[in-house]
């Protein structure tokens, strides 16, 4: 299962950085973001989703080699 889901959700994430603006438009800005990760014009929000796409990518690279720990 996870050598289906994992490469999609390794897309989404390089989707998710690549379309940053078109997330914001869709979802407005985030307040907290724009407080602590700068304000401006490419910073804050999009700082935000692009940290967010990456995460999703090391994740699914995590989970696609079986490497996320395991629950107690």
């Amino acid at each position: 299962m996870r050598f289906v889901f994992a490469p999609i959700v390794f897309v989404l994430g390089i989707l998710l950085m690549r379309y940053t603006v078109q997330v914001t438009n869709m979802t407005g800005k985030i307040d907290w973001a724009e407080k602590y990760l700068g304000g401006g014009m490419l910073a804050g929000t999009y700082t935000w989703w692009r940290l967010c796409g990456l995460g999703l990518c090391i994740l699914s690279v995590l989970w696609l080699f079986n490497l996320l720990p395991h629950g107690a």
